[in-house]
Order: structure tokens, then C-alpha cells, then sequence
């Protein structure tokens, strides 16, 4: 069976919308997803990258952009008042949840996250916020927040973007088919391609 990595942040905008195809497209390819949280600060620190909205000009046309993509999927969208979010505690949180849970069983609480942050502009920064939203999908967010604060749920989120960088990641989100990385929300269709390939 193929298998896609995915490599996420959810203060990533383009991760999130990325995110809501992902079933979809594991029905179409048979595929199964792992969801691999990352820390995008410490990718782009590690291979010397910028976020776009850190341009002025890409800034301005990412805002179209990103409603553009939001309409053409028929999701919800909404730029995110508290952007750029300091993500450690919510991708540890996710961390913790994925030694709890597996890679594939975080998904509910992944597309949670990006949802509370990217449609209701939600803190999910705070871990009142970030407990709330696990509690809503049906896991116990006092659990997940006490295991993301352990040494094992840093661990896990420190070695899983190494790897990712070790493996050419340079930004999110990141997809690997294989060893084949395909970077961006806009490259889903390379991605279906190389899963049914």
C-alpha cells in the first residue's frame, strides 16, 4: 500500500488547506497518511528560509492566494489575527498526541487545530485553548497537555524535523512518496500522481 508523509505546522496556512484534502485524496490513491508534526521555526532556521509573509509583496499576493485556494477547495478561511503564532506548544501538543495515538490517529485533532486557529482565529497557542480543542474531538486534552509539557513529546517533535530537514524539507508543508519530497498545497496533484504511481 502507498504511504504519504505529512509534514505540518498549524500556523502554516497553506499545511491547513493542504490538510483538508488529505482524506479525500487517501481514498482516491488507497494511500494511507502519516501526519508528522513538525517545528517550521526550527526548519526555516535550520536551512536559513523565510516564511513568505515576511516579503512585503509576497505578503500581500499570499492573502489572495490562500483565499483563492480556500474557494477553490470549498473550505472555510479566515487570516488568522494572531499570525505569525508561536507554534511550539501546539506541534508538542501534537507530538504528544501522536505517541498516545499513532501518526494516522492524530488527524482528527490536527484538522481540529488548524480549524480553531485558520476559520476562528483561536489561540491555540494557549494550552487552555489547545486542551478545549482536543476535548471537543474526544481525547483528553489535561492528558495530551501534561504529556506535551515531558521530555518524551520534545523529543519526538525535535527528532521528527530533523529528519524532515535531514530529508530536504525547507518548508510546509512537506510531502514525501518514498524519498520523493513535494513541497507546497499547490503540488497535490504531483503528489496523487506519485501515490498511484
Amino acid at each position: 500500500m502507498a504511504e504519504l508523509e505529512f509534514f505540518f505546522d498549524v500556523g502554516s496556512p497553506y499545511s491547513y488547506l493542504a490538510a483538508t484534502q488529505l482524506e479525500a485524496l487517501g481514498h482516491r490513491t488507497g494511500a494511507t497518511v502519516r501526519w508528522r508534526p513538525f517545528l517550521l521555526g526550527a526548519v526555516f532556521k535550520a536551512t536559513s528560509n523565510h516564511m513568505p509573509a515576511a516579503v512585503q509583496a509576497k505578503a500581500m499576493w499570499m492573502l489572495s492566494d490562500l483565499r483563492n485556494w480556500a474557494n477553490h477547495y470549498g473550505v472555510p478561511f479566515t487570516f488568522s489575527s494572531r499570525f505569525p503564532l508561536n507554534t511550539l506548544l501546539p506541534q508538542r501538543f501534537l507530538s504528544a498526541a501522536v505517541l498516545d495515538k499513532g501518526e494516522q490517529g492524530i488527524a482528527p485533532l490536527a484538522l481540529a487545530l488548524f480549524e480553531a486557529y485558520w476559520v476562528h482565529d483561536r489561540d491555540i497557542s494557549n494550552p487552555q485553548v489547545a486542551g478545549a480543542v482536543a476535548d471537543e474531538v474526544g481525547l483528553d486534552g489535561n492528558t495530551l497537555l501534561a504529556l506535551a509539557s515531558q521530555a518524551p513529546a520534545k523529543d519526538a517533535l525535535r527528532a521528527t524535523t530533523d529528519e524532515a530537514v535531514a530529508r530536504g524539507a525547507f518548508g510546509a508543508p512537506s510531502f514525501f512518496v518514498g524519498e520523493r519530497l513535494f513541497w507546497g498545497n499547490d503540488r497535490l496533484d504531483f503528489v496523487e500522481a506519485a501515490l498511484k504511481g
